[in-house]
């Protein structure tokens, strides 16, 4: 069966929200989308926003109070209040309620006067009192409220459901296309509007909209209320009414219908529940109930009074799919598609659990960096601009980019305010983990934003400072101002220490730091930041465990690979031959120690979508020279030796330029931790505002979930 589903602007719900805000419907017909929002995200909640997801439902952001700023499911953002969501994302046009009673009333009011037009309230047992209050909040705006005690509400041919309704609806299809038209349900139970789905849908019977008017005793939107609204909707051909006994809903709507038959122009059948219930009896449901001595809401009443305005009373569903099918005379679908679909759901294996991150995508040569191919934001974009992207999601604008490049410079420039002992001897990732634990400038800064674009700049401002004082760089970087020198003139001059460097070489340096920000959840780095994240420390103790956790294993290749190519064009030099020959003779002595070769090989790529960009960059700059001709030899040669087929790495290429560059080849590990930082803190800010705390973290499960690939303009 087709996979495909109708636009959203064709559809019932669609129509009923044309009904009471044209405005939201007009803008609806363009974006082709309906935005829903999901208040209270306890256990239920939060389980079933994922299944309406899943079933195609835009949940678009939900409400919680007091985890405002976090995320649910990694992509639905949270907010404290309906108002902040409303203005954050105004085309927001259907809600639903998972509040306890207690707390039911007073989030219900809230989405209502944030205009939301439907409202879908999933809570049960809401005292009267606070019903009251409800539906004069909701007659006031003219919202169209189901429920409460309402399973929800469900359109099968825009796959839009909005509450914990199964997925068991069949909508029209005609030659593999989905269609409007179908039978329209509105029941008080959900129980038996589950079962009269799947009855008619067993007979090619179609439904265009299955709506849980709710079951307790006093509800949001009656029968006399909707059936009229569904029946206008041109593509309903029939309305099911699945009443019960206890109210007068069903007695209501037939004496409308007798006294105004107009309004009724399309079929309607009824199928009462609850003939055999004896009085003062709840049976289920709140508002099933006969109350004794008394005439109306018996299961006699109802049928009476319907029949007597035309409408066939069944009490049983065989009976009902008789009577639909005798009004219709029709099919919407190939009963044996049906079939075949529900025996594919039944036997499908449960997904494995996983769990999602929206910052990288790593495939098998190609990076995304929240859709962005990374190697097209080296080309394009600085280190700043990256950080932003990594942990908001998009590039910054001019105005947030100097924002970002103020923070940077001023943290650069700000002196430690511990007596810090940097030895030049120590690894660089023990150093800058070190100062990241003992610098308290930085818990000082977040005492003073939240923001953590800002947070991130500021640590690479404070990490360039630390790498200033490893290689004796610290005078000259304290001697500039920063207000005639950008962030990227400081990186070079903090990390090589010339004053008068050329554009074409620090933006070169940059781009390699650039291309070291990130590699997704899986790297030792990332692990160590993410198990602590979980934990909840501070942002700069988890910073401090994945910067350590870089070591020459992960993330050192570099410095060796600059050494080895160095050594290549010494070889060359002294013994008089061509490049490739000293590597050959070079890569054959180090092989038969049983040593390896670094800069060569990756667990993933076998073409580093890194590796190209940094080497044009490269050529541009005029830095790509003996060694960078070493490492385009260097698998070809490789392969000369040991008869294996083994790429050079990101690290290989960044080792190449630093030596061409004619840097200190420690360099090349030091841009390597220095760009990490960017990604590491934009996996500790994913992961404390979208995962709950001390969870246990499967890295093989994780699931990019982000945008799609997408051009940088």
């Amino acid at each position: 069966m087709s996979t495909e589903k109708l636009s959203a602007d064709q559809g019932l719900l669609y129509y009923l929200i044309k009904q009471v805000r044209p405005d939201l419907a007009e803008k609806i017909s363009k974006s082709k989308t309906i935005e829903t929002m999901i208040v209270g995200l306890g256990r239920q909640g939060t389980r079933h926003a994922q299944l309406m997801m899943e079933y195609g439902t835009n949940v678009t952001c939900g409400i919680a109070p007091g985890r405002g700023g976090t995320r649910v499911h990694e992509t639905i953002p949270i907010y404290e209040t309906a108002a902040e969501a409303v203005e954050n994302h105004p085309n927001i046009a259907v809600a639903s309620i998972w509040k306890h009673y207690s707390t039911a009333k007073d989030s219900t009011i809230e989405v209502i006067k944030a205009g939301i037009p439907i409202v879908v309230l999933i809570s049960e047992f809401i005292p009267l009192r606070d019903v009251r209050d409800i539906l004069v909040e909701a007659r006031k705006h003219k919202t169209i409220l189901f429920g409460g005690n309402t399973p929800g509400i469900i359109f099968p041919p825009e796959s839009i459901k909005v509450g914990m309704l199964p997925d068991i609806f069949q909508a029209q299809q005609v030659d593999e296309i989905i269609g409007p038209k179908g039978v329209t349900i509105l029941s008080r139970s959900g129980a038996i509007l589950y079962h009269l789905s799947d009855a008619l849908a067993s007979e090619g019977i179609s439904q265009n909209g299955v709506l849980g008017v709710g079951g307790d005793g006093a509800i949001g939107s009656r029968f006399i209320d909707l059936v009229t609204l569904v029946m206008n909707f041109e593509h309903t051909d029939l309305v099911v009414i699945a009443g019960e006994i206890g109210g007068m809903q069903e007695e209501i709507l037939a004496q409308d219908m007798i006294s105004h038959p107009e309004k009724y122009p399309k079929p309607l059948v009824a199928m009462i529940s609850g003939a055999n219930a004896p009085e003062g009896k709840t049976m289920g449901h709140a508002g099933a109930v006969i109350a004794p001595g008394q005439t109306y809401g018996t299961y006699n009443s109802k049928k009476e009074i319907l029949e007597k305005a035309g409408v066939i009373v069944v009490n049983h569903q065989r009976d009902l799919i008789d009577v639909v099918k005798s009004k219709l005379n029709k099919l919407y679908f190939e009963i044996e598609d049906y079939y075949k679909k529900m025996k594919e759901k039944w036997n499908a294996k449960p997904p494995e659990p996983t769990w999602g991150t929206l910052v990288t995508n790593v495939m098998p040569n190609n990076l995304l960096i929240r859709g962005y191919p990374l190697q097209e934001v080296i080309a394009n974009k600085g280190l700043l601009e990256t950080a932003h992207l990594l942990v908001t999601g998009e590039f910054p604008n001019l105005e947030k980019i100097k924002d970002l490049e103020k923070i940077a410079k001023e943290a650069a420039k700000e002196e430690f305010s511990e007596s810090l002992e940097i030895s030049p001897n120590t690894d660089v990732s023990k150093i800058i983990g070190t100062c990241l634990l003992l610098d308290s400038s930085i818990s000082e800064f977040m005492n003073r934003t939240t923001e953590e674009s800002a947070i991130i700049a500021f640590s690479l401002g404070r990490a360039l400072r630390y790498l200033a004082t490893i290689f004796n760089n610290l005078d000259v970087l304290n001697q500039v101002s920063i207000d005639n020198i950008s962030f990227a003139d400081m990186i070079y001059l903090g990390l090589v220490g010339e004053e008068k460097q050329e554009k074409q070489k620090t933006r070169l340096l940059e781009a390699i730091i650039t291309a070291c920000v990130d590699h997704g959840v899986t790297p030792p780095s990332a692990q160590a930041t993410l198990i602590l994240a979980s934990t909840r420390v501070s942002f700069e103790v988890a910073l401090s465990a994945g910067i350590q956790a870089i070591t020459d294993v992960h993330g050192g290749a570099g410095q060796k690979a600059a050494e080895f190519f160095l050594s290549v064009v010494d070889k060359a030099n002294e013994s008089s031959i061509d490049l490739e020959e000293a590597t050959f003779r070079i890569m054959r002595d180090i092989i038969k120690t049983g040593k390896r070769i670094e800069g060569l090989g990756h667990r993933i790529h076998t073409r580093d979508p890194r590796r190209d960009v940094l080497w044009n960059l490269a050529e541009k700059a005029g830095y790509a020279k003996e060694c960078v001709t070493v490492s385009k030899l260097v698998s070809d040669v490789f392969f000369r030796v040991r008869g294996m087929n083994l790429p050079i790495n990101v690290d290989g290429v960044i080792g190449a330029i630093i030596a061409d560059m004619n840097i200190n080849p420690k360099l090349a590990k030091a841009v390597f931790v220095f760009g990490r930082i960017a990604g590491l803190g934009a996996h500790y800010y994913e992961e404390v505002t979208t995962q709950s705390p001390m969870r246990r973290l499967a890295f093989d499960k994780a699931v990019y979930k982000g945008p799609a690939i997408r051009e940088i303009k």
